[in-house]
């Protein structure tokens, strides 16, 4: 006796003519595409956009690690995420996302220097999105056996650690200090400056919340 085909397998060969049929990768054969695996675009926080983007591709690749890093401190500590189970969590609270890598990122508004928002259009779900820019310092090294460590802080203001002062020379130029980084290196008795790999007090843009309008 000839076993039935599973209904997964029935309702995939149903829809292959019709998946075939469409140019590109539409919003229903997406649903069957599975994690992109293509070369990552390297994160980047600089902007608000820059920032909704790099989440956008993390959603998309279920790569709970880089989606972690684009939430601020004040939104894992309100919601309760860990790196773990982020993007799983994420998605429950905020449905009509499970299609987010594709979405086009408009221009964010500037509410000030550190806040800003923008509106997300996800195949029809809208979302409300708060941004944030936070502070750090951090000081990368290289181990005696050639493993990396790093050691930073997070700041609330550059304030007591950098300063711009008016350069000596040119009208157009100016003079940034920034203050000794004390940093630890997990029980080396010295960093040699040589293995210093990066020094530097950072801003970056973070997602503090995302709300979804109800549907018209």
């Amino acid at each position: 006796m000839r076993r039935s085909a599973p209904l997964a397998a029935i309702a995939w060969l149903a829809l292959a003519p019709l998946l075939g049929s469409l140019s590109g990768c539409c919003s229903l054969a997406r649903l069957f595409c599975g994690p992109d695996r293509t070369p990552w675009i390297w994160p980047d926080f600089q902007t608000p956009e820059k920032t909704v983007r790099t989440a956008l591709e993390a959603l998309r690749r279920d790569d709970p690690e880089a989606f972690y890093l684009c939430l601020s401190n004040g939104y894992r500590n309100r919601t309760g995420l860990d790196m773990v189970t982020t993007i799983v969590v994420f998605r429950q609270q905020n449905p009509g996302l499970h299609l987010a890598g594709y979405a086009e990122v408009p221009a964010a508004t500037r509410l000030s220097a550190d806040r800003a928002e923008l509106v997300l259009d996800v195949e029809g779900h809208v979302f409300d999105v708060r941004l944030v820019r936070e502070s750090l310092w951090e000081v990368d090294y290289e181990r005696p056996n050639g493993t990396l460590g790093d050691f930073g802080r997070p700041i609330g203001s550059w304030h007591g650690i950098a300063r711009v002062e008016a350069g000596t020379g040119d009208a157009d130029e100016s003079v940034l200090t920034i203050q000794p980084l004390t940093f630890g290196h997990d029980g080396l008795d010295e960093v040699p400056l040589e293995h210093i790999t990066r020094a530097a007090v950072e801003r970056r843009w973070k997602i503090d919340a995302v709300s979804q309008r109800e549907a018209e």
